[in-house]
């Protein structure tokens, strides 16, 4: 009787154990599509950059091979699985949309610190992240509440013209991704988020209006 009973909590335990691998597989799989395709699509929207303006941007296309690569390995990986997976539940209950600031979208927003040290690496180990140009990094825009109400705004004045295109790429992407317009993002986090130069500011009218 005792082996018995031994042997089903034994199965029991087997289950719950085998339950686990196939959700971590799943959320594993989610992530990697996901990101996979945002890749694409990222390098989809470069390419209409180039076709637009072939002499002033040619090298983007080779500049998005690698973007966002930091997110398929560690420290970033095992955080932005978990990440991915939530934004995944959050759409599909129409809780997720960064234009109007739903779901957990920002990294001061984020419920454990190794997320929040995630995507304070992607942002400062990448280039179309204004993050990444500080001269102090320390001073990238993360707080323990929201990333938005920050304490102060990222200056990207030092933003060279080629990241700012892979950033619009990125906004691109994204748009297509939630059905909102990378329009809208810029207008929601310029001077708010990050402040651009004039300069920057009319580089990047011009290259989200290739997208318009």
């Amino acid at each position: 009787m005792k082996a018995s009973m031994f042997d089903q909590l034994f199965e029991n335990l087997k289950r719950v154990d085998e339950a686990k691998e196939v959700n971590d597989k799943e959320k594993l799989d989610y992530f990697l599509e996901r990101t996979n395709k945002h890749i694409e699509l990222v390098q989809a929207a470069a390419a209409k950059i180039v076709e637009t303006y072939p002499e002033e941007f040619g090298e983007l296309i080779k500049e998005v091979e690698d973007h966002d690569a930091s997110k398929l390995e560690e420290p970033e990986k095992t955080p932005y699985i978990e990440i991915t997976w939530r934004h995944k539940l959050e759409k599909k209950k129409g809780e997720f949309d960064p234009i109007k600031g739903k779901g957990y979208q920002t990294p001061g927003k984020l419920e454990k610190e190794e997320e929040n040290e995630a995507t304070l690496h992607h942002i400062k180990s990448n280039a179309h992240h204004p993050e990444f140009w500080l001269d102090d990094k320390t001073k990238a825009n993360i707080s323990s509440t929201n990333r938005d109400d920050s304490i102060s705004c990222v200056d990207a004045s030092r933003m060279p013209d080629l990241a700012i295109a892979e950033m619009i790429a990125d906004w691109a992407a994204m748009g297509e991704e939630l059905g909102n317009s990378a329009r809208e993002w810029f207008n929601k986090v310029k001077d708010k988020r990050w402040h651009f130069s004039e300069h920057q500011e009319e580089l990047i009218d011009r290259l989200l209006k290739v997208f318009e």
